[in-house]
């Protein structure tokens, strides 16, 4: 099955990045249409300002599992701006939707409560999916997501 081979690589993946990263976080977000999901951030993972993020999603009845490229445009403390986007696949009852995304996101980060460690973001931008099985294609739609972080 798809998913016990997918599963062990992606946290294969955050086991190897996140033991040589300085900076990286654990945070849960949702939003339509991508559902609630938990992802792992891998700070720097692809130079300075160049983040990578794995998540696993649930969908309704969907599973997926999905990765971003996040790019820092600006930080003013406590603020920081970023792009992002990725594929993430979604396994149902249905077939498999490979899901396309690009988004604009903002993080308030916590630091003059004390608290570091924590942010609240928000990400906004544009998807759809191919299906495949008798999975229905998705329309380009726009897409909101609310969420918090944990850095550590």
């Amino acid at each position: 099955m798809l998913i016990r081979r997918v599963i062990p690589v992606a946290l294969l993946l955050m086991l190897l990045f996140g033991s040589t990263q300085a900076q990286n976080w654990i945070g849960v977000r949702s939003g339509f249409p991508w559902g609630a999901n938990v992802h792992y951030g891998l700070g720097d993972a692809f130079g300075a300002g160049s983040h990578g993020r794995v998540s696993l999603a649930l969908r309704g009845s969907d599973f997926g599992v999905g990765f971003d490229f996040l790019n820092t445009l600006s930080v003013e403390p406590p603020f920081e701006i970023y792009v992002g986007g990725g594929p993430l696949l979604l396994i149902g009852g249905n077939g498999l939707l490979v899901d396309l995304h690009a988004f604009l996101g903002g993080e308030f980060v916590l630091s003059d409560l004390d608290l570091e460690e924590l942010g609240i973001f928000a990400e906004l931008g544009l998807g759809g999916g191919i299906g495949f099985g008798s999975r229905a294609h998705e329309n380009a739609t726009v897409r909101g997501a609310l969420g918090f972080n944990y850095r550590f």
